[in-house]
């Protein structure tokens, strides 16, 4: 069952503004099965809860049921089970040793930057650590939550409800049902009982990527949603911390807009070298474009492109860096190193565009080293979500764009070029259908419209070519029709725009 653990009324709790027939009433329309009220050092009667069922209009079906907050030498402590009001402040062995039957709960122990020591979370006095609460931030819950997997104490959720508004909000899971405060108890000290989240794990290589999904769902039918970027490598991390300020940064100058987006950074935590950043709901473009007419599809891709070309206006302090080039040459050489395992004709075709975009490389930057801005680096329409803060309003929609990893200080015609690499990639004779919508609103944006613009656009699809080609030998599918389709489309690019440059 779904259990609120944690909740307080402006009846007995002076700190709280929510009356108790409203508090029952919003957790019942959360979909939650019960609540405990739990006020500072005080313990509503039998017949107080009975007379609240009536007042607040609910069913037999649904549980009310009274612990209480008491102040301890640890901090606060929610109480479930004990048969009388604590009056006032106790130490937690007293407490321990006065309710042996009762279940202890340590109440947001990491609330204001608290660090708990680990034998504090393992203490067998402590039944159970509320490790989310709305009385944590984020990065206090995150740090709770990864205590807990390491060092696997019991661990529940908790709204910690003054306000109407956040009254259901973080729920605990109880595995079997209970009927009364002493069965709740029991299964909080036997660990029968889990947080309200989804962990649903996005990437793990060199870094661990995590969406965490917490409690119940708001008003607008969504739930707040964090990514939890997780290294072990100290120099990957250093850099992470780099990309982050310059996210940061774009995001103050342009992408905190209600349509265009950029994920905030809500925290950078050195000591577990993990970075947390607001997750966006809604769904990938990539999924988007097979299921929506062509109508919402090319306002999608317009969206898309109109996201890119704000991107490459900003103005910022990152400067050319000298080295690029041979950075550049460096991966390219990469390549051709790849593709020495395929028949020599793959070979000869490969090392030609090889060796035609380093000579074209190196002829733009020197002539047009001086316009150069931030590029996303690996924009893609699997990096690019599209949502709508409110379900049934279209005026809410958005688009965000996640995974700055690669950010990188280029020509505009960078970010555009792979795009259609990708998009054509990824998306094969769909993306035949939007190409063209996605250059011509970038242009319209940005007003980039020249040869020598779409020249480039040529020249870095078909360096994107080489990279998702290399790609493909590397997973052993350089003989797929997939290969043969990148061979083609580089072939149409090198003809088609790179005698212009």
């Amino acid at each position: 069952m779904l259990l609120e653990l944690h909740s307080h009324t402006s009846r007995y709790s002076k700190c709280s503004v929510c009356t108790p027939e409203d508090l029952v009433r919003r957790i019942m329309e959360k979909g939650l099965q019960g609540l405990v009220i739990t006020e500072h050092h005080y313990l509503w009667t039998d017949d107080e809860i009975r007379q609240l069922k009536r007042d607040a209009g609910v069913g037999e079906h649904f549980l009310i049921m009274a612990g209480q907050e008491v102040d301890t030498d640890i901090g606060h402590v929610v109480v479930y089970g004990a048969k009388e009001t604590i009056p006032e402040r106790i130490k937690l062995t007293e407490l321990r040793e006065k309710f042996p039957d009762a279940a202890l709960l340590w109440a947001h122990p990491f609330r204001k930057g608290r660090l708990p020591e680990i034998r504090q979370l393992l203490d067998e006095n402590i039944n159970a650590v509320e490790i989310i609460s709305s009385n944590h931030t984020v990065q206090e819950s995150c740090l709770g939550l990864t205590l807990w997997h390491k060092h696997k104490f019991n661990a529940v959720s908790g709204s910690d409800s003054h306000h109407v508004d956040t009254a259901g909000l973080f729920p605990t899971q109880i595995m079997h049902p209970v009927e009364n405060i002493d069965q709740l108890a029991c299964e909080i000290k036997t660990g029968h009982c889990l947080p309200f989240i989804k962990e649903i794990p996005k990437a793990g290589s060199n870094i661990v990527v995590t969406e965490v999904i917490f409690g119940t769902k708001g008003e607008d039918e969504s739930r707040s949603r964090i990514i939890i970027k997780s290294m072990k490598d100290e120099e990957k991390f250093n850099k992470e911390k780099d990309v982050c300020k310059i996210v940061g940064d774009l995001r103050e100058k342009g992408f905190k807009n209600p349509i265009f987006r950029i994920p905030k950074i809500i925290a950078v935590d050195d000591s577990n070298r993990e970075i947390i950043e607001e997750s966006q709901r809604g769904k990938i473009l990539a999924e988007l474009l097979p299921r929506v007419s062509l109508k919402v599809g090319r306002l999608y891709v317009r969206m898309a492109a109109q996201w890119l070309a704000r991107l490459h206006k900003i103005k910022t302090e990152g400067r050319y860096d000298d080295n690029q080039l041979l950075k550049e040459f460096k991966r390219l050489d990469g390549y051709a190193q790849r593709i020495k395992v395929m028949p020599d004709e793959f070979v000869k075709i490969f090392s030609g565009f090889i060796d035609t975009v380093k000579q074209k490389e190196e002829e733009l930057f020197s002539r047009v080293g001086k316009e150069l801005v931030y590029n996303h680096g690996d924009y893609h329409p699997k990096n690019i979500i599209i949502g709508q803060d409110k379900v049934h309003d279209i005026s809410t929609l958005f688009v965000s764009v996640i995974d700055f990893d690669n950010l990188i200080f280029t020509l505009p015609a960078f970010d555009v070029g792979y795009f259609l690499s990708q998009f054509e990639s990824q998306l094969g004779d769909i993306s035949k259908k939007y190409d063209k919508d996605f250059l011509k609103a970038y242009i319209k944006e940005s007003g980039r419209d020249d040869k020598d613009f779409i020249a480039q656009v040529g020249l870095f699809k078909l360096r994107a070519n080489l990279s998702i080609g290399a790609y493909l030998i590397k997973v052993g599918a350089g003989d797929s029709p997939a290969m043969h389709k990148v061979i083609q489309s580089s072939l149409e690019s090198k003809t088609k725009y790179l005698h212009n440059i």
